[in-house]
């Protein structure tokens, strides 16, 4: 019977350390998989602004516009279906409302009173020295800037030539910190497509016939 006792006592024992084992291996776990989630975390977030290049100023109404009855839309991205692209076609229905599409039908000989070209282009990932900000939790802050994110070249046509033409270039700038979390959390707004809009309403100010 005290033997029968004593062997149970050990199993006990051997079951309480395997739990005890399998606890601490847990919460080491937890703690390495909470500390790869909050790197991360901060890795990707971050206050960024985006600039282009010729300068938008995205405030100011054009007092004339040109009419335009027919564009031409086109978009070269690395991702096949691009959000961006799709959402950038629809704000171009919105801004010139009563011109027909004439790349829906591209067999069409009718010569395109716009000429729309968008290319968007990969960031390349994060940036050297956002991965010093993730591994230092945020206590390192980091700048980042990504050039020619976009270009959004623009072609007016008269009289079946070109009238002018212009390209805008957008490049972020990115700054990694602890504090920029919160900032990061909220900031939802589609600053490209903002400029976008902003660009092609700068283009299609009233103007001289100019190919710079």
């Amino acid at each position: 019977m005290r033997r029968y006792v004593a062997f149970n006592e050990v199993i006990k024992r051997q079951i309480c350390r395997l739990i005890n084992g399998w606890g601490k291996l847990s919460m080491y776990r937890l703690i390495a998989n909470g500390f790869v989630f909050i790197s991360i975390a901060i890795l990707c977030s971050g206050c960024t602004s985006y600039s282009s290049q010729p300068t938008i100023n995205e405030h100011i109404e054009p007092e004339e516009k040109e009419n335009i009855f027919s564009f031409s839309y086109e978009i070269n991205s690395p991702w096949k279906d691009s959000r961006f692209g799709k959402d950038a076609y629809a704000a171009t229905l919105k801004l010139i409302p009563s011109a027909q599409d004439a790349s829906s039908n591209p067999t069409a000989s009718t010569f395109p009173t716009l000429e729309i070209k968008i290319s968007e282009f990969s960031s390349g990932g994060a940036c050297a020295q956002d991965y010093l900000t993730g591994l230092s939790l945020g206590l390192i802050p980091s700048w980042c800037t990504r050039p020619n994110l976009f270009k959004f070249n623009f072609i007016l046509n008269k009289d079946r030539s070109v009238c002018r033409q212009k390209t805008y270039s957008i490049s972020s700038t990115a700054f990694s910190h602890l504090t920029m979390i919160p900032f990061a959390l909220f900031n939802a707004n589609n600053q490209p497509l903002t400029l976008y809009q902003a660009a092609l309403k700068d283009f299609l100010q009233r103007g001289q016939c100019t190919t710079s």
